[in-house]
């Protein structure tokens, strides 16, 4: 069960380095108590509702470090741990194993370290003591109590597709007709030997599967995902008070916007996510038609390399939505060189599940399903790798997510890392490409010979690079160079090697 080394190697070091000036945050949780605290299950708690963490023992936060009191009788603290992880008393799911807790001994001290992960949605929320009210979240560097808001969206996101449930009461007076007729004209170009313009609308939704009929009373039942995707606006808000989907364009030297779409706004258009997505897609088509870049050749890069990205990042927004939860509304905000998608809930796979690929746990199967029917979405469960190769084959800012209980936030870029940064200097664009496009960690030498710029000048823009946090410096000396600031996840994911190294030793 203990899995004990001695610190000897750079790797233990830097584990040591990493106790002692590391504080508390968002997914380190440090305790000094010498026994495992009551605490510590409200930390399990929120580390497995939330992204996962360090739980720390022994460890006492102080500025600028922290101290490194050790546990006195870790075999009783382990012991303590692993009786009561088991135990539905304390705890309702078992989320570490024997690999994911390890004692360190620095200094003649043992440290516990327990690596939690983020436990599966489907069995979210983990809470203490046998009740659901005693369910913990994470937010900044502390755990929280959840409130019922939010005790109700772990319990959607354990059981997604609720969107396939009928809206009770509702009928096809609810939906928009036009919106149908337009959307079976659609998919009807895509599936002609269906015949679907043969069908009345009523025949061709039950035809796909977005209404079905009750055999033994006729009465036809609409799918909730249906009414959101086809309906009117008025019925979409009676059964979803907080239904509410916006468009910016905040390109331009406009104080706030210089065109918008949304469901509050006078249309032509009831403006259910058919719609939205419809005329949105298509403004976002012609935004990047009106502008273009230069390839190395001074050749057009066509807007199609791009096209794919913001139709696959404007589907997740609108089928990953938690059309329940009252904030934060869904929104695509268009700006210079950039593009945002918000939507409510929480993003079901992990972010770098997503990059990766081949795991899609949509929100909404129905909604997800009449966009497959469009041509739409073909690749399910691929939007994410696809939209991260367009980033690396043109060389622009790689994307980013961020995705908590309240919201899921896409941020992807048509231009490169430097110039995401307009207010840089040529000579800090300049610099910053060089580092990020480079395979070693170049220094000031390194930096200045080949960009040709003067020592001055290197030195000048690299000071200025580092104060605004894009690059930092590595060593000291004549052995000083500069890589990109990472954040506190990529951070996280290096330490999370240093471990996989020391597990590496142990065995």
């Amino acid at each position: 069960m203990n899995n004990t080394i001695q610190l000897e190697d750079f790797s233990q070091d830097e584990l040591k380095n990493f106790l002692i000036n590391i504080h508390e945050k968002y997914w380190v949780e440090l305790k000094k108590s010498s026994d495992l605290p009551v605490s510590f299950w409200e930390t399990y708690s929120s580390f497995s509702n939330t992204s996962g963490g360090f739980i720390v023992l022994g460890v006492e936060e102080g500025h600028p470090y922290n101290t490194i009191k050790g546990v006195n009788n870790p075999d009783k603290v382990l012991t303590d741990l692993w009786n009561n992880v088991s135990n539905p008393s304390k705890v309702n799911y078992r989320n570490i194993d024997n690999q994911d807790v390890y004692t360190y001994i620095i200094d003649g001290k043992s440290v516990i370290i327990v690596c939690m992960k983020e436990a599966p949605e489907s069995m979210k929320p983990i809470y203490t003591a046998g009740k659901y009210e005693n369910t913990w979240i994470r937010t900044g560097d502390g755990d929280r109590r959840a409130t019922k808001e939010e005790l109700a969206a772990l319990m959607r996101n354990a059981q997604p597709g609720q969107d396939s449930l009928d809206a009770d009461g509702f009928s096809m007076e609810d939906l928009d007709q036009n919106s149908v007729l337009s959307f079976k004209e659609r998919v009807n170009l895509r599936f002609p030997k269906k015949r679907y313009l043969e069908m009345d609308n009523t025949e061709f939704l039950i035809e796909i599967g977005a209404c079905t009929r009750v055999r033994s009373t006729g009465e036809l039942k609409i799918k909730r995902g249906t009414l959101l995707f086809l309906g009117k606006v008025n019925s979409i808000k009676e059964l979803f008070p907080h239904y509410h989907v916006d468009f910016f364009n905040h390109r331009g030297n406009n104080p706030r916007w210089s065109d918008r779409v949304s469901d509050d706004e006078p249309s032509d258009d009831e403006m259910n996510l058919f719609n939205f997505y419809r005329i949105v897609y298509e403004k976002m088509r012609l935004l990047l038609q009106e502008g273009f870049q230069l390839d190395g050749q001074q050749l057009r890069i066509p807007a199609s390399a791009f096209d794919e990205t913001i139709r696959e990042c404007l589907i997740n927004c609108l089928a990953h939505a938690d059309y329940i939860l009252g904030y934060p509304s869904t929104k695509i905000d268009v700006y210079d060189g950039w593009f945002r998608f918000t939507n409510p809930g929480k993003m079901l796979v992990p972010p770098q599940q997503f990059w990766v690929g081949g795991d899609s746990r949509p929100r909404n199967e129905v909604i997800m399903k009449l966009f497959r029917l469009l041509g739409m979405s073909e690749r399910q469960g691929f939007g994410g790798p696809l939209i991260y190769k367009t980033a690396m084959q043109n060389d622009y800012r790689r994307p980013e997510v961020i995705s908590d209980l309240e919201h899921t936030e896409i941020r992807v870029w048509n231009i490169d890392l430097a110039d995401s940064y307009p207010d840089l200097t040529a000579d800090e664009k300049s610099i910053l490409r060089f580092i990020a496009k480079g395979n070693r960690t170049p220094s000031i030498k390194n930096i200045k010979d080949a960009l040709g710029i003067t020592d001055y000048a290197t030195r000048k823009a690299v000071q200025s690079l580092e104060e605004s946090h894009l690059i930092r410096k590595i060593g000291s000396g004549p052995s000083t160079a500069y890589t990109l600031q990472i954040d506190s996840i990529e951070f996280l994911t290096q330490l999370q090697v240093v471990m996989e190294q020391l597990k590496k030793q142990m065995q």
